[in-house]
């Protein structure tokens, strides 16, 4: 049986600010099995790493239009008149990928609102010798369809798990993906999900109590602030 591992929510838990190039880097860096962040969509189509649907927090510039949400805003504005609140720019999705694939670490690529192809062709032209690799993640059942639809058309997506991410793992319909990353959810749920070959975590669990009840559960990962905790943990089960 597979080794369970933890995911690093947004890079952090490394004394970054998350979702930064420093805390992705500094994760790799780390060794982290897996590492989470977010993907928004500007008002001109252009992806960035960045958690919020508003554009305000962590942020910092003075002619930075702060305040309005990332779709209405361009990839332009936001790379000349803004920054992170680290000093660094607000990474794009293929400046993370670029750097990340230097690393041995899994990717789970959140999705906040949808897909676009320009993604698809970052994520074959970064990691098309290890697809599998990369995890594509959202809250929105509607945003992982688009990469079934992209299965049809390109195999190598096929390689690429879609995991569904849900409040509660008690009911619901989890057959059109290949894992489901739940807040709570009984053992006993796990073990169905996991007898009908789905891939079980859970998020956000950050205390040495959670982590510990959780795996327990047997959930295959446990997403965390607190990478380093988790993985002493693991490191520790016999």
């Amino acid at each position: 049986m597979a080794k369970p591992f933890c995911v690093s929510h947004r890079a952090k838990g490394f004394g970054e600010i998350e979702n930064s190039m420093a805390a992705l880097m500094a994760a790799s860096q780390f060794g982290a099995s897996a590492i989470e962040y977010d993907l928004h969509h500007t008002k001109d189509n252009k992806t960035i790493v960045y958690h919020d649907e508003v554009f305000k927090r962590l942020i910092k510039g003075g002619a930075c239009p702060k305040g309005l949400n990332v779709n209405e805003v361009t990839l332009k504005e936001i790379d000349e008149k803004c920054l992170l609140e680290n000093g660094e720019k607000v990474p794009t999705f293929a400046e993370a990928l670029k750097n990340l694939s230097s690393f041995d670490s899994t990717q789970f690529v959140e999705l906040k609102d949808t897909i676009t192809d320009e993604d698809f062709e970052t994520i074959k032209k970064y990691y098309f010798d290890r697809p599998e690799k990369v995890l594509i993640i959202s809250f929105k059942a509607s945003a992982l369809a688009k990469v079934d639809k992209k299965r049809l058309e390109d195999p190598f997506f096929k390689k690429i798990k879609t995991v569904l991410l849900k409040k509660y793992g008690y009911f619901g319909d989890f057959s059109k993906f290949d894992g489901v990353d739940l807040k709570y959810v009984h053992k006993s749920k796990v073990k169905r999900l996991k007898a009908q070959g789905k891939l079980v975590g859970v998020y956000t669990k950050d205390s040495k109590r959670k982590i510990k009840k959780y795996l327990k559960k047997g959930v295959d990962f446990i997403t965390t602030n607190n990478t380093q905790l988790c993985q002493e943990i693991i490191d520790n089960l016999k």
